[in-house]
Protein backbone atom coordinates (compact mmCIF):
# COMPACT_ATOMS: atom_id res chain seq x y z
CA UNK A 1 0.00 0.00 0.00
CA UNK A 2 2.94 2.47 0.59
CA UNK A 3 4.54 1.53 -2.39
CA UNK A 4 1.31 2.29 -4.15
CA UNK A 5 1.05 5.65 -2.70
CA UNK A 6 4.62 6.56 -3.32
CA UNK A 7 4.61 5.48 -6.94
CA UNK A 8 0.98 7.85 -7.23
CA UNK A 9 2.92 10.67 -5.82
CA UNK A 10 5.67 10.40 -7.75
CA UNK A 11 3.79 10.68 -10.70
CA UNK A 12 1.80 13.82 -9.74
CA UNK A 13 4.95 15.26 -9.04
CA UNK A 14 5.86 14.04 -12.64
CA UNK A 15 2.48 15.47 -14.01
CA UNK A 16 3.15 18.98 -11.95
CA UNK A 17 6.77 19.35 -13.54
CA UNK A 18 5.81 18.68 -17.00
CA UNK A 19 2.99 20.93 -16.53
CA UNK A 20 4.57 23.87 -15.16
CA UNK A 21 7.42 23.76 -18.21
CA UNK A 22 4.45 23.56 -20.88
CA UNK A 23 3.10 26.54 -19.32
CA UNK A 24 6.34 28.44 -19.15
CA UNK A 25 6.66 27.64 -22.66
CA UNK A 26 3.50 28.67 -24.00
CA UNK A 27 3.75 31.97 -21.98
CA UNK A 28 6.94 32.64 -23.51
CA UNK A 29 7.92 34.35 -26.83
CA UNK A 30 10.12 31.94 -28.66
CA UNK A 31 11.89 34.97 -30.15
CA UNK A 32 13.13 36.19 -26.96
CA UNK A 33 14.73 32.96 -26.65
CA UNK A 34 16.92 32.86 -29.27
CA UNK A 35 20.00 35.08 -29.48
CA UNK A 36 20.93 36.66 -32.54
CA UNK A 37 24.68 38.10 -33.94
CA UNK A 38 25.92 38.99 -36.88
CA UNK A 39 29.00 39.69 -38.36
CA UNK A 40 30.34 40.99 -41.93
CA UNK A 41 32.78 38.66 -43.51
CA UNK A 42 36.81 39.43 -44.81
CA UNK A 43 36.86 40.26 -48.30
CA UNK A 44 40.37 39.47 -50.51
CA UNK A 45 41.50 42.48 -52.53
CA UNK A 46 43.63 40.51 -55.28
CA UNK A 47 47.39 41.09 -56.99
CA UNK A 48 48.30 39.13 -59.60
CA UNK A 49 51.59 38.35 -59.60
CA UNK A 50 53.13 40.41 -62.46
CA UNK A 51 54.63 44.20 -62.88
CA UNK A 52 51.20 45.96 -63.24
CA UNK A 53 50.31 48.63 -60.67
CA UNK A 54 47.69 47.52 -58.39
CA UNK A 55 45.95 49.11 -55.40
CA UNK A 56 43.21 48.81 -53.26
CA UNK A 57 40.43 51.86 -52.68
CA UNK A 58 39.69 50.40 -48.81
CA UNK A 59 37.02 52.11 -46.73
CA UNK A 60 39.75 53.89 -44.19
CA UNK A 61 43.01 54.51 -43.80
CA UNK A 62 42.67 52.46 -40.75
CA UNK A 63 40.72 49.67 -41.85
CA UNK A 64 42.45 46.81 -41.01
CA UNK A 65 43.75 44.03 -43.12
CA UNK A 66 46.89 41.31 -43.66
CA UNK A 67 48.73 39.55 -46.56
CA UNK A 68 46.26 36.63 -48.16
CA UNK A 69 49.39 34.54 -47.11
CA UNK A 70 49.91 35.35 -43.75
CA UNK A 71 49.30 32.49 -41.07
CA UNK A 72 48.90 35.44 -38.45
CA UNK A 73 45.33 35.71 -37.20
CA UNK A 74 45.75 39.50 -36.76
CA UNK A 75 45.16 42.12 -38.53
CA UNK A 76 46.76 45.58 -38.93
CA UNK A 77 45.91 49.01 -39.56
CA UNK A 78 46.69 49.89 -43.26
CA UNK A 79 47.45 53.57 -42.43
CA UNK A 80 47.41 54.52 -46.24
CA UNK A 81 44.81 55.14 -48.79
CA UNK A 82 44.54 54.05 -51.43
CA UNK A 83 46.83 51.16 -50.48
CA UNK A 84 49.38 49.90 -53.00
CA UNK A 85 49.25 45.97 -53.49
CA UNK A 86 53.11 45.69 -54.14
CA UNK A 87 53.87 42.42 -53.41
CA UNK A 88 50.36 40.21 -52.31
CA UNK A 89 46.84 39.89 -52.21
CA UNK A 90 45.25 41.23 -49.05
CA UNK A 91 42.46 40.47 -46.58
CA UNK A 92 39.92 43.44 -45.18
CA UNK A 93 38.50 43.22 -42.24
CA UNK A 94 34.46 42.97 -42.61
CA UNK A 95 32.93 46.73 -43.30
CA UNK A 96 29.43 47.65 -44.39
CA UNK A 97 31.94 49.63 -46.63
CA UNK A 98 32.59 47.77 -49.62
CA UNK A 99 36.44 48.00 -50.94
CA UNK A 100 37.58 48.10 -54.54
CA UNK A 101 40.77 46.59 -56.40
CA UNK A 102 42.64 48.68 -59.43
CA UNK A 103 45.03 47.72 -61.50
CA UNK A 104 46.82 49.73 -64.85
CA UNK A 105 49.44 49.35 -66.98
CA UNK A 106 50.82 52.77 -68.44
CA UNK A 107 49.14 53.89 -71.44
CA UNK A 108 47.92 50.35 -71.73
CA UNK A 109 44.50 50.16 -69.38
CA UNK A 110 42.73 50.78 -65.99
CA UNK A 111 40.52 48.13 -64.86
CA UNK A 112 39.14 47.75 -61.55
CA UNK A 113 36.96 44.68 -59.66
CA UNK A 114 35.30 44.47 -56.71
CA UNK A 115 37.20 42.76 -53.44
CA UNK A 116 34.77 40.17 -52.42
CA UNK A 117 34.57 36.43 -50.56
CA UNK A 118 34.53 33.67 -51.86
CA UNK A 119 31.60 31.97 -53.78
CA UNK A 120 30.48 28.60 -54.09
CA UNK A 121 29.57 29.07 -58.30
CA UNK A 122 30.71 31.65 -59.93
CA UNK A 123 30.70 32.28 -63.71
CA UNK A 124 32.81 34.44 -65.80
CA UNK A 125 31.91 35.57 -69.06
CA UNK A 126 34.47 36.95 -72.08
CA UNK A 127 37.62 36.00 -71.66
CA UNK A 128 39.51 34.98 -74.72
CA UNK A 129 41.71 32.47 -75.22
CA UNK A 130 43.26 33.37 -78.39
CA UNK A 131 46.08 33.83 -79.64
CA UNK A 132 47.55 37.36 -77.93
CA UNK A 133 45.49 37.25 -74.75
CA UNK A 134 46.95 36.58 -71.54
CA UNK A 135 43.64 35.85 -69.97
CA UNK A 136 44.60 34.22 -66.57
CA UNK A 137 41.88 33.38 -63.37
CA UNK A 138 43.69 33.78 -59.98
CA UNK A 139 42.19 31.96 -57.05
CA UNK A 140 43.13 33.09 -53.65
CA UNK A 141 42.49 30.72 -50.73
CA UNK A 142 42.89 32.76 -47.46
CA UNK A 143 42.03 29.82 -44.96
CA UNK A 144 44.03 27.67 -42.76
CA UNK A 145 42.88 24.71 -44.47
CA UNK A 146 43.53 23.36 -48.29
CA UNK A 147 40.56 23.97 -50.87
CA UNK A 148 39.73 22.35 -53.82
CA UNK A 149 37.38 23.74 -56.94
CA UNK A 150 36.69 22.50 -60.13
CA UNK A 151 36.69 25.16 -63.27
CA UNK A 152 34.32 24.41 -66.42
CA UNK A 153 35.24 26.11 -69.26
CA UNK A 154 32.73 26.80 -72.09
CA UNK A 155 32.72 28.01 -75.74
CA UNK A 156 30.41 28.41 -78.92
CA UNK A 157 30.42 24.93 -79.42
CA UNK A 158 29.40 24.36 -75.65
CA UNK A 159 30.98 22.54 -72.76
CA UNK A 160 34.70 22.88 -73.92
CA UNK A 161 36.53 20.86 -70.47
CA UNK A 162 37.25 21.38 -67.14
CA UNK A 163 39.97 20.79 -64.32
CA UNK A 164 39.44 20.37 -60.66
CA UNK A 165 42.36 22.15 -58.30
CA UNK A 166 43.37 21.67 -54.73
CA UNK A 167 45.07 25.41 -53.64
CA UNK A 168 46.63 24.89 -50.18
CA UNK A 169 46.45 27.10 -47.47
CA UNK A 170 47.66 31.07 -47.51
CA UNK A 171 48.11 30.93 -51.05
CA UNK A 172 47.32 31.76 -54.17
CA UNK A 173 46.79 30.20 -57.91
CA UNK A 174 47.06 31.75 -61.14
CA UNK A 175 45.38 29.39 -63.92
CA UNK A 176 45.73 30.64 -67.76
CA UNK A 177 42.67 30.75 -70.07
CA UNK A 178 43.71 29.57 -73.25
CA UNK A 179 45.14 26.34 -71.14
CA UNK A 180 40.92 25.21 -70.62
CA UNK A 181 39.74 26.86 -73.99
CA UNK A 182 42.93 27.64 -76.52
CA UNK A 183 42.29 29.24 -79.44
CA UNK A 184 38.57 30.50 -78.21
CA UNK A 185 37.96 34.18 -78.51
CA UNK A 186 34.65 33.61 -77.12
CA UNK A 187 34.60 31.64 -73.52
CA UNK A 188 32.74 31.41 -70.34
CA UNK A 189 34.36 29.91 -67.10
CA UNK A 190 32.69 28.69 -64.59
CA UNK A 191 34.52 27.87 -60.81
CA UNK A 192 32.55 25.62 -58.50
CA UNK A 193 34.06 25.89 -54.89
CA UNK A 194 34.00 21.90 -53.90
CA UNK A 195 35.07 22.64 -50.14
CA UNK A 196 37.11 25.63 -48.24
CA UNK A 197 36.33 28.98 -49.50
CA UNK A 198 37.97 30.76 -52.62
CA UNK A 199 38.04 34.38 -54.05
CA UNK A 200 38.14 33.64 -57.76
CA UNK A 201 39.03 36.76 -59.89
CA UNK A 202 40.07 37.21 -63.47
CA UNK A 203 41.99 39.36 -65.81
CA UNK A 204 42.46 39.58 -69.79
CA UNK A 205 45.12 41.29 -71.63
CA UNK A 206 45.31 41.65 -75.10
CA UNK A 207 48.15 42.11 -77.64
CA UNK A 208 48.12 42.08 -81.53
CA UNK A 209 52.13 41.34 -82.45
CA UNK A 210 53.86 44.31 -80.95
CA UNK A 211 50.70 46.12 -80.52
CA UNK A 212 48.49 46.42 -76.91
CA UNK A 213 44.70 46.02 -77.30
CA UNK A 214 44.39 46.53 -73.54
CA UNK A 215 43.03 44.78 -70.53
CA UNK A 216 40.42 44.19 -68.14
CA UNK A 217 38.77 42.77 -64.70
CA UNK A 218 36.01 40.22 -65.66
CA UNK A 219 33.72 40.35 -62.76
CA UNK A 220 31.96 37.04 -61.48
CA UNK A 221 27.93 36.95 -61.54
CA UNK A 222 25.25 34.48 -60.93
CA UNK A 223 23.18 33.21 -64.23
CA UNK A 224 19.52 34.49 -63.81
CA UNK A 225 16.74 34.85 -66.17
CA UNK A 226 17.03 38.92 -66.09
CA UNK A 227 20.15 40.67 -66.14
CA UNK A 228 20.39 44.52 -66.03
CA UNK A 229 24.45 45.80 -67.12
CA UNK A 230 23.92 49.38 -65.90
CA UNK A 231 27.01 51.79 -67.30
CA UNK A 232 28.20 50.92 -70.61
CA UNK A 233 31.12 53.13 -71.46
CA UNK A 234 30.24 54.99 -74.74
CA UNK A 235 32.90 57.58 -75.06
CA UNK A 236 36.87 58.11 -74.14
CA UNK A 237 37.81 61.26 -74.36
CA UNK A 238 34.93 62.98 -76.20
CA UNK A 239 35.18 60.19 -79.00
CA UNK A 240 32.92 57.39 -79.61
CA UNK A 241 33.76 54.05 -78.75
CA UNK A 242 32.46 52.12 -82.02
CA UNK A 243 32.59 48.32 -81.20
CA UNK A 244 30.28 46.73 -78.62
CA UNK A 245 28.86 43.67 -78.36
CA UNK A 246 27.29 41.23 -75.74
CA UNK A 247 28.37 37.51 -75.23
CA UNK A 248 26.09 35.74 -73.81
CA UNK A 249 26.18 31.71 -72.08
CA UNK A 250 22.86 29.27 -71.42
CA UNK A 251 24.12 27.87 -68.12
CA UNK A 252 21.33 25.22 -67.51
CA UNK A 253 20.59 22.33 -69.68
CA UNK A 254 18.09 23.96 -72.16
CA UNK A 255 17.87 26.50 -74.46
CA UNK A 256 17.09 29.68 -73.52
CA UNK A 257 15.23 32.05 -75.51
CA UNK A 258 16.83 35.92 -75.11
CA UNK A 259 15.61 39.36 -75.44
CA UNK A 260 17.33 42.32 -75.51
CA UNK A 261 16.48 46.20 -74.06
CA UNK A 262 18.60 49.21 -74.53
CA UNK A 263 18.26 51.63 -71.83
CA UNK A 264 19.81 54.81 -73.44
CA UNK A 265 19.10 58.54 -72.42
CA UNK A 266 15.83 57.71 -70.41
CA UNK A 267 14.21 55.28 -73.20
CA UNK A 268 14.05 51.52 -73.66
CA UNK A 269 13.87 49.74 -76.92
CA UNK A 270 14.94 46.46 -78.69
CA UNK A 271 18.17 46.69 -81.25
CA UNK A 272 17.05 45.18 -84.06
CA UNK A 273 17.57 41.28 -84.36
CA UNK A 274 17.79 41.18 -80.70
CA UNK A 275 15.05 39.63 -79.78
CA UNK A 276 13.80 35.95 -79.64
CA UNK A 277 17.07 34.81 -80.15
CA UNK A 278 17.90 31.03 -78.90
CA UNK A 279 21.23 30.37 -77.03
CA UNK A 280 21.74 26.49 -76.99
CA UNK A 281 23.37 24.87 -73.32
CA UNK A 282 26.34 26.04 -72.45
CA UNK A 283 26.88 27.43 -75.79
CA UNK A 284 28.99 31.00 -76.04
CA UNK A 285 27.10 33.47 -78.31
CA UNK A 286 27.80 37.39 -79.77
CA UNK A 287 25.26 39.30 -79.97
CA UNK A 288 26.35 43.01 -81.86
CA UNK A 289 25.09 45.89 -80.00
CA UNK A 290 24.65 49.65 -82.23
CA UNK A 291 27.97 51.03 -83.08
CA UNK A 292 27.13 54.32 -81.64
CA UNK A 293 25.17 54.01 -78.37
CA UNK A 294 24.85 57.83 -77.87
CA UNK A 295 26.85 60.27 -75.62
CA UNK A 296 26.24 58.78 -72.16
CA UNK A 297 26.87 55.78 -70.44
CA UNK A 298 23.72 53.29 -71.38
CA UNK A 299 22.16 50.42 -70.15
CA UNK A 300 21.18 46.36 -71.34
CA UNK A 301 18.57 44.73 -69.94
CA UNK A 302 18.21 41.07 -70.88
CA UNK A 303 15.12 38.63 -70.20
CA UNK A 304 15.38 34.64 -70.92
CA UNK A 305 13.49 31.91 -70.67
CA UNK A 306 16.25 29.87 -68.78
CA UNK A 307 19.12 31.33 -66.46
CA UNK A 308 22.11 32.84 -68.66
CA UNK A 309 24.99 34.78 -67.89
CA UNK A 310 26.81 38.03 -70.14
CA UNK A 311 28.88 40.75 -70.54
CA UNK A 312 28.95 43.56 -72.84
CA UNK A 313 32.50 44.21 -74.28
CA UNK A 314 33.20 47.72 -75.55
CA UNK A 315 36.43 48.30 -78.08
CA UNK A 316 38.59 50.88 -79.38
CA UNK A 317 41.61 50.44 -81.80
CA UNK A 318 44.11 50.52 -78.40
CA UNK A 319 41.64 49.41 -75.13
CA UNK A 320 38.14 47.33 -74.08
CA UNK A 321 36.36 47.44 -71.53
CA UNK A 322 34.17 44.22 -70.02
CA UNK A 323 30.48 45.24 -68.09
CA UNK A 324 29.00 42.76 -66.25
CA UNK A 325 25.53 42.72 -64.40
CA UNK A 326 24.68 43.94 -61.24
CA UNK A 327 22.33 43.69 -58.03
CA UNK A 328 19.23 45.35 -58.23
CA UNK A 329 20.07 47.25 -54.30
CA UNK A 330 18.41 49.83 -52.03
CA UNK A 331 22.16 50.58 -50.59
CA UNK A 332 25.57 51.19 -51.26
CA UNK A 333 28.30 52.36 -49.74
CA UNK A 334 32.61 52.40 -51.12
CA UNK A 335 35.36 55.00 -51.39
CA UNK A 336 36.62 56.19 -54.91
CA UNK A 337 39.71 57.35 -53.14
CA UNK A 338 39.90 60.84 -54.83
CA UNK A 339 38.87 59.44 -58.75
CA UNK A 340 35.67 60.88 -60.59
CA UNK A 341 33.66 58.23 -62.24
CA UNK A 342 30.30 58.46 -63.65
CA UNK A 343 27.58 56.38 -61.43
CA UNK A 344 25.29 55.15 -63.84
CA UNK A 345 21.91 54.08 -62.05
CA UNK A 346 19.14 51.76 -64.29
CA UNK A 347 15.46 50.88 -62.64
CA UNK A 348 11.92 51.73 -64.18
CA UNK A 349 11.82 54.72 -61.37
CA UNK A 350 15.10 56.17 -59.45
CA UNK A 351 14.60 58.12 -56.66
CA UNK A 352 18.28 58.03 -54.56
CA UNK A 353 19.79 60.45 -51.90
CA UNK A 354 23.76 60.45 -52.40
CA UNK A 355 26.35 61.53 -49.69
CA UNK A 356 29.62 62.25 -50.22
CA UNK A 357 32.78 63.34 -48.20
CA UNK A 358 35.50 65.14 -49.49
CA UNK A 359 39.37 64.63 -48.25
CA UNK A 360 39.05 67.29 -45.72
CA UNK A 361 35.76 65.46 -44.17
CA UNK A 362 33.03 67.96 -45.62
CA UNK A 363 29.67 66.00 -46.28
CA UNK A 364 27.73 67.26 -48.97
CA UNK A 365 23.97 65.57 -50.54
CA UNK A 366 21.96 65.10 -53.65
CA UNK A 367 18.83 63.78 -54.35
CA UNK A 368 18.70 62.54 -57.74
CA UNK A 369 15.41 61.26 -59.29
CA UNK A 370 14.56 59.63 -62.90
CA UNK A 371 13.43 56.79 -65.16
CA UNK A 372 15.27 54.17 -66.82
CA UNK A 373 18.80 55.42 -66.77
CA UNK A 374 20.26 58.21 -64.81
CA UNK A 375 24.20 59.28 -64.60
CA UNK A 376 25.74 61.08 -62.24
CA UNK A 377 29.71 62.42 -62.20
CA UNK A 378 31.41 62.09 -58.60
CA UNK A 379 32.57 65.56 -57.48
CA UNK A 380 36.30 66.71 -57.65
CA UNK A 381 38.07 65.85 -54.38
CA UNK A 382 35.30 62.41 -52.96
CA UNK A 383 36.27 59.93 -50.67
CA UNK A 384 33.45 58.18 -49.01
CA UNK A 385 29.99 57.47 -50.80
CA UNK A 386 26.93 56.62 -49.33
CA UNK A 387 23.89 55.69 -52.02
CA UNK A 388 20.93 54.96 -50.68
CA UNK A 389 17.33 54.44 -52.87
CA UNK A 390 14.06 54.65 -52.11
CA UNK A 391 13.54 51.69 -54.52
CA UNK A 392 15.47 48.39 -55.67
CA UNK A 393 18.39 50.06 -58.66
CA UNK A 394 21.14 48.54 -60.57
CA UNK A 395 24.58 50.87 -60.18
CA UNK A 396 27.83 50.70 -61.88
CA UNK A 397 30.99 52.69 -62.01
CA UNK A 398 32.96 53.82 -65.59
CA UNK A 399 36.03 56.17 -65.49
CA UNK A 400 38.51 56.62 -67.89
CA UNK A 401 42.46 57.76 -67.84
CA UNK A 402 44.84 58.45 -69.49
CA UNK A 403 45.90 54.46 -69.14
CA UNK A 404 42.51 54.12 -70.44
CA UNK A 405 39.19 53.28 -69.57
CA UNK A 406 36.71 50.57 -67.49
CA UNK A 407 33.56 49.83 -65.70
CA UNK A 408 32.65 48.46 -62.98
CA UNK A 409 29.30 47.07 -61.02
CA UNK A 410 28.17 48.12 -57.72
CA UNK A 411 28.34 45.01 -56.32
CA UNK A 412 28.40 44.18 -52.84
CA UNK A 413 31.80 41.77 -51.99
CA UNK A 414 30.03 39.77 -49.60
CA UNK A 415 27.14 39.58 -47.50
CA UNK A 416 26.21 39.88 -43.26
CA UNK A 417 26.24 36.65 -41.95
CA UNK A 418 24.16 35.93 -39.25
CA UNK A 419 23.66 32.78 -37.14
CA UNK A 420 21.15 32.38 -34.08
CA UNK A 421 21.70 30.34 -30.71
CA UNK A 422 18.78 28.86 -28.87
CA UNK A 423 18.76 30.35 -25.08
CA UNK A 424 16.89 28.57 -22.29
CA UNK A 425 15.30 30.58 -19.31
CA UNK A 426 16.09 28.63 -15.98
CA UNK A 427 13.65 30.83 -13.98
CA UNK A 428 10.89 29.04 -16.31
CA UNK A 429 10.82 26.06 -14.57
CA UNK A 430 11.31 27.54 -10.67
CA UNK A 431 7.88 27.44 -8.80
CA UNK A 432 7.68 30.88 -7.18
Amino acid sequence: MRTFSHRATSAGLLVIGLSIVLIAALQSDPLDEIERTSSIPATVCPKFEDEARATALLPSNRTAIKSAKSRKPGFTRARVNPYPLNNNSIVVEGSDVNSLALRSRTRNYTAATNCLIGDGDQWFVGASGALGSRARILAVNSGLSASSLEIFSFDRNGEAGSRALTIPPVSQREIRVDSLAPGTEASAIRVSTRSGRVSVFVIDERSRGLSNLGGDFLTSQTPATSLTIAGIPTRLGGVAIPNHRIEIVATGARASVVDVELLSDGTRFTPVGLSEVTVQPGEVKRLPLPDELGGRAVAVVITATEEVAASVISATSREFAFSTPSLALTSYQFNVGGLEPILSFAAKAIRLDIEFTNRSGKVRRERLTGAEILNWKVPTDSRRITIVSAFPVHMAATWSSVDGFTSLPLNPGTELERSSTPTFDIDALVDR
